[in-house]
């Protein structure tokens, strides 16, 4: 629901509100609602006299009787004569609210026009339509269904209910009925159904669901096969790198049937791959498949398929595989924020000893605490960040030189960046040896430093993921705290107060990872030893926050702080510094970064 702007809560505090019918020539009226749906409305008002004395004007509204414009959401128009209107949304369906209009005048008193009722509609539910099943064999079946109408409310899913039961309700969460979700977009969805009883009729309904309740459609019917299905081994992955994967099973049990072909069908998105409506290879010979090309962290559904004389196709258990890919050695820590997060910190920029304070802004509006010190900053809100995977350790020279030795090439190969180099040379340990990249046993797990943005970029696109933005970034930092709790404190740096449980510092060259305390999440060296890089170009903040376009310079921000430095103020959680990504600097070797990607959905 749209709420009021800054400024009205402002003047609620800085003036007392006195309720009148009229202000000197100031008159308000409220004017009845003509247009309004199940979750929105058009309301109106008029104003008169004395624009002169007027700051702003809208309507309020609530669902009781007892309101005002101080306590209730509003819906504002700027100041003038004359009718007025503003939509509001996310309203309750078939509900009865109250509103009336009010102008702000500059003296802050509040002048409220006459109050009026109106009542939001009902609404209609998706409309859906179940079509016939396909690909029907003993034990599974494809479901198919299309929406034929959205509704009034955007619909959140799709799928099909079912059973076997014959008189059980055909609704989401009714007992002895199962259900399976649909992931296509369009109107036109399937989805997949196995474990079925052989020789047995369902009963089926699509559905669509909103957030006001959920739209069936009318009831069809399907009748698996009364032949016992082929028995597969289960699928087993026989080998698995960056750039290969291969899989084999075989038949235990062909029930008495004629195999006429077999093999194996595999999809990224269908959880019940077939040869349909999936990708799939026939053999000739051993059970076992290589896929012909895969890229690191792609993910696979795969299972064996035979077809037969008597049955048709009989399939195996799906095995859901992974592409090997960088994952910190098993270190990847998810975070889930809490929204809306804010980003920044407020306090004495140079006296540390000072507590973490983060901003708790309102509206999105920069809030500053000067008596903190004379460097607080303002803090912008940032709102709805997604949950995100990060590394526990910065990428190492040991990964680094993995990837560029699968990835074949010290220039970008492809794309926006094609030709720009990956690292450094004259500011790495990485280095090339009769077409091997290689680095002395004595610094693999050092944090690789002399890698250009772009490298950095290359590094995590070509494993499936990415440089987190600066927002992630610092909410990876902070543990993924926000306010000060003595179960969960905040602190300045990462992990710690003292700066040196936790950081590489004042040091000469980097160290290895993970030699001091972790922070909350389990993260290390967030602050110190090698400065990260983040996916975000420099710039200032703005009042509520969004990423800074790319600049003519081509800065972008860097976090962490670095292990040469010797001042405290540069480790702390909220320290930036901009980075040209065009060329190296004289503290490139003390530039690295970490690796982030989405949540690996299971």
């Amino acid at each position: 629901m749209k709420r009021i702007a800054s400024i009205f809560f402002l003047l609620v505090i800085l003036f007392s509100c006195k309720t009148k019918d009229n202000m000197g020539d100031v008159i308000v009226e409220t004017l009845p609602v003509v247009h309004v749906g199940s979750s929105w409305v058009e309301l109106r008002g008029k104003t008169s006299g004395g624009v002169g004395q007027m700051l702003t004007r809208g309507v309020c509204f609530s669902t009781s009787s007892v309101f005002s414009f101080k306590d209730s959401p509003c819906v504002s128009a700027d100041a003038g004569e004359g009718e007025f209107s503003a939509r509001t949304y996310e309203l309750v369906p078939v509900s009865q609210y109250y509103m009336k209009a009010f102008a702000v005048l500059k003296d802050g008193t509040i002048v409220y026009g006459q109050e009026m009722t109106f009542s939001t509609t009902s609404y209609q539910l998706p409309t859906v339509r179940a079509d016939a099943a396909t690909d029907i064999f003993s034990t599974e079946a494809t479901l198919n269904g299309s929406l034929e109408d959205e509704g009034d409310y955007p619909v959140s899913g799709k799928g099909f209910v079912y059973t076997s039961h014959p008189t059980a309700v055909l609704e989401l969460g009714m007992p002895d009925v199962s259900f399976v979700l649909a992931t296509s977009s369009s109107k036109n969805f399937s989805a997949g159904v196995s474990g079925l009883t052989l020789g047995t009729t369902y009963r089926v309904r699509a559905y669509a669901m909103t957030a006001f309740g959920v739209g069936y459609s009318d009831e069809i019917s399907f009748t698996t096969l009364n032949i016992k299905p082929v028995e597969f081994a289960a699928v087993s992955v026989i080998e698995n790198t960056f750039s290969s994967l291969k899989v084999s099973s075989s038949i235990t049990d062909p029930q008495g049937q004629t195999i006429q072909s077999y093999g194996f069908c595999w999809s990224s998105e269908n959880p019940l791959p077939q040869i349909t409506n999936s990708s799939y290879k026939a053999l000739d010979a051993d059970f076992i498949m290589a896929f012909e090309s895969v890229k690191p962290g792609q993910v696979y559904y795969v299972r064996p398929y035979a077809q037969t004389l008597a049955a048709g196709v009989n399939y195996g258990v799906t095995l859901r595989v992974k592409v090997a890919t960088y994952d910190c050695d098993g270190g990847m820590i998810k975070v889930t924020p809490a929204n809306p997060v804010y980003l920044g910190w407020l306090g004495d920029y140079d006296n540390t000893s000072l507590p973490a304070v983060y901003s708790m802004a309102h509206d999105g509006e920069f809030v500053v605490n000067m008596s903190v010190g004379k460097n607080a900053v303002p803090t912008p809100s940032v709102a709805q960040v997604a949950p995100f995977c990060i590394a526990k350790y910065e990428v190492t020279n040991d990964w680094f030189c993995r990837f560029l030795n699968a990835y074949g090439s010290s220039v970008v190969k492809t794309g926006t960046w094609q030709g720009q180099p990956l690292l450094f040379d004259d500011y790495t340990l990485v280095r090339n040896v009769s077409g091997t990249w290689v680095v002395d046993d004595a610094y693999k797990n050092y944090p690789v430093v002399g890698v250009s943005w772009f490298g950095a970029t290359e590094f995590c696109s070509f494993f499936g993921g990415y440089l987190p933005s600066e927002v992630q970034w610092e909410i990876a930092a902070r543990g993924n705290v926000y306010s000060n709790d003595s179960s969960v404190p905040m602190y300045t740096y990462s992990g710690s107060n003292d700066l040196n449980d936790i950081a590489v510092w004042s040091k000469t060259s980097c160290d290895n990872v993970g030699t001091k305390a972790p922070n909350q999440l389990g993260l290390f060296d967030m602050s110190g030893n090698a400065q990260e890089m983040t996916s975000s170009w420099y710039g200032n903040y703005y009042a509520t926050y969004k990423e800074a376009p790319m600049s003519s310079n081509k800065n972008i921000v860097l976090r962490g702080g670095r292990a040469q430095r010797g001042v405290k103020s540069h480790f702390q959680n909220c320290s930036r510094d901009a980075y040209v990504v065009t060329a190296p600097v004289t503290y490139s070797n003390f530039i690295g970064f970490r690796f982030a990607c989405n949540p690996d959905e299971e």
